[in-house]
């Protein structure tokens, strides 16, 4: 199940090299940082709106801090026309698979986007309607113009990382779902003659990542996923952010991934992370979709490049 397996593989990955050694702490193994910031990435979620990105020496690591939000893209059960605001078992809001995400809206508009959404999807999507509705084929992929069918009472949803020839993109099996694969969020291009400073730095979807809740020492492996807004940092998949957070089950609906209602204080957010991306370590041939190619890889690489001890140094540092 999602917990136990989840815990089992926390516990293996944190044995390996001397990691023992490397908790206790002590000065005799003690290592520095050997990073300085890059650049300044704006951060709608940061404090200030912005988030210092640091680098490693010819931008071979990119490190931040930063508190990881949830994208719930891929998985089998993301989003739902009926249950739109995902209160019963959608993992998450229709309005965030949406061009605008709803934003500016007021309850009652809120209200109407939702009866005209359910509209457009029972009258089989009409070329006005689905417009109306601002579903984003970035997210819902189309074929022949329309929202894939929908799976089991969910539609499907796409990630930034797939499998590279894709036959059919109505096919859940071409992305990474969120639910069992971690993964990492970045900013997308600014522009289509813009790149963003990830980007600059050769940090693309399918890049290795690690990432740690600072004082843990339980590092999670994970892959660049997905690209967000050019605006936003920190948002991580279900997989990871629930290994983050040692979450035992997978969560009920969208009302527990952010923690309201009933399931107050049991958010899927991760209030603060420490995060390293490996850039240009992405095999476009065959991509890193399995959680043990993934661990394996990153694992190679996180002590290649120094390990817990280092990252806690860099944890230490960091400003």
């Amino acid at each position: 199940m999602f917990s136990s397996k989840l815990m089992r593989r926390a516990r293996k990955l944190t044995l390996p090299s001397g990691a023992l050694l490397l908790a206790l702490g002590t000065s005799a193994y003690a290592v520095e940082c050997g990073m300085a910031e890059a650049f300044k990435q704006r951060d709608g979620n940061g404090k200030g709106g912005l988030t210092s990105v640091w680098s490693g020496e010819q931008s071979s690591s990119l490190l931040f801090i930063e508190s990881l939000n949830v994208n719930t893209d891929g998985t089998s059960r993301s989003y739902s026309v009926d249950d739109f605001w995902g209160e019963r078992t959608a993992l998450n809001n229709l309005c965030n698979a949406m061009k605008d995400a709803c934003a500016g809206l007021s309850k009652d508009e809120l209200r109407k986007r939702r009866i005209l959404t359910q509209q457009a999807f029972a009258n089989g999507w009409p070329d006005a309607q689905l417009k109306a509705s601002r579903i984003s084929p970035s997210i819902i992929p189309f074929k022949n113009g329309k929202p894939c069918s929908p799976k089991n009472g969910f539609l499907i949803s796409a990630t930034a990382l797939h499998k590279p020839a894709i036959n059919d993109v109505c096919d859940t099996n071409n992305y990474v779902d969120s639910l069992i694969v971690p993964a990492l969020v970045i900013p997308k291009n600014p522009s289509k003659t813009q790149l963003s400073e990830f980007a600059k730095r050769n940090a693309k979807v399918g890049d290795l990542v690690v990432a740690m809740v600072p004082g843990t020492a339980k590092p999670v492996f994970a892959v660049v996923g997905d690209t967000g807004p050019a605006g936003e940092l920190g948002e991580g998949s279900l997989a990871l952010n629930g290994s983050l957070l040692g979450k035992k089950a997978e969560p009920t609906n969208y009302l527990e991934v952010r923690g309201k209602g009933a399931f107050k204080g049991k958010a899927w957010t991760v209030p603060k992370a420490i995060v390293i991306v490996f850039p240009g370590s992405r095999d476009t041939a065959n991509p890193f979709m399995t959680r043990d190619r993934i661990d394996e890889s990153a694992q190679q690489r996180f002590e290649k490049w120094g390990g817990l001890e280092r990252m806690n140094a860099c944890a230490a540092a960091y400003r």
